[in-house]
């Protein structure tokens, strides 16, 4: 039985390795994309996402546009946070019986909406029948400076992009068929979640050290970062960027706005550290410190345990 997709991965990299290796293969296994030397200042960036009807969107309540146009935006995200641009992408789609030709261009228009923003095409790909929907995207970008999971320092500061939280509350709402006029925005969120905007910001005024992509949720994303660059690190939880219909939604329900920013994936925001402190750049919030081992959350003024995790593919159901 596979119980972690991090131990399921190292396997899979273990194997891999024992290839004959790559002259110009800079990153392999482990990081948001592969790293590829093409020149003294270029590299080439390659990534690729799948994803499955009933696990990663839900047909029953996404429209094919909106799939189409998350799952680019997934991609295209990765490239981002490697400090790339993306350039091309190619599409691979199991159609099941079920699928209309209109449902078809829908959802090639909404990968191509997303794409287009980002100036990035999709130069081709494959189709195939099955019996779920799944989509399958590789994507191709350039950076002259790769920006590594692995480069955090002690001392560095953390740093997110823009607000955590909403895709979950609006996930929830979906699953639960609860009214979505009161909520428009946490909906929105996570059908059309929009690649940090302010990734040009990140690049060229704060340098980053280290940086990923919040797919996870920062509890998982933080740690995968202290994990390649063998750090800790603490977080204080009363400076997240907690959007308010978020803290209205939560307030309803009874529930931790804190641990919905804490926990929620699919944000396609960036975390990131940097050696300098800038605390007044609009839409990039510092939360935290890279430090050399541990991990550590303030809140109220003092040291606070979250009971809840990121999203983990392969966990036990009872979990």
């Amino acid at each position: 039985m596979i119980n972690s997709e991090w131990d399921l991965i190292k396997r899979i990299k273990k194997i891999a390795e024992t290839g004959n290796p790559l002259p110009g293969l800079v990153k392999g296994i482990g990081d948001d994309c592969a790293v590829y030397r093409i020149s003294e200042k270029k590299y080439g960036l390659f990534s690729t996402d799948i994803s499955v009807n009933n696990i990663h969107f839900n047909t029953s309540f996404c429209s094919w546009r909106d799939i189409g146009y998350k799952v680019m935006a997934a991609n295209i995200s990765d490239i981002l946070a490697m400090g790339g641009s993306p350039i091309l992408a190619l599409s691979a789609l199991v159609i099941p019986d079920s699928m209309e030709d209109e449902d078809i261009d829908e959802l090639y228009l909404g990968m191509t909406e997303c794409a287009g923003k980002f100036n990035t095409v999709i130069a081709g790909g494959d189709i195939s029948r099955g019996s779920e929907p799944t989509i399958s995207i590789s994507i191709y970008g350039e950076t002259e400076n790769p920006v590594y999971r692995s480069g955090a320092q002690a001392g560095d500061y953390l740093y997110i992009t823009g607000d955590t939280g909403r895709s979950r509350g609006g996930l929830e709402i979906m699953q639960e068929r609860l009214s979505p006029d009161q909520f428009p925005g946490l909906i929105k969120k996570h059908l059309r979640p929009s690649p940090a905007e302010n990734y040009k910001t990140v690049i060229d005024t704060f340098t980053p050290n280290a940086m990923i992509d919040i797919s996870d949720g920062i509890i998982s994303d933080i740690k995968h970062i202290c994990t390649e660059s063998n750090k800790g690190f603490y977080i204080n939880c009363d400076s997240f960027p907690v959007h308010e219909e978020l803290k209205n939604y939560c307030r309803r329900r009874g529930r931790d706005h804190i641990e919905y920013a804490l926990s929620s994936g699919e944000e396609y925001e960036l975390l990131f550290t940097s050696a300098k402190m800038i605390d007044n750049i609009e839409g990039i919030s510092l939360i935290g410190e890279i430090t050399d081992c541990g991990e550590v959350y303030f809140r109220s003024g003092k040291e606070w345990v979250p009971m809840i995790k990121g999203y983990e593919h392969f966990k036990n159901k009872e979990k």
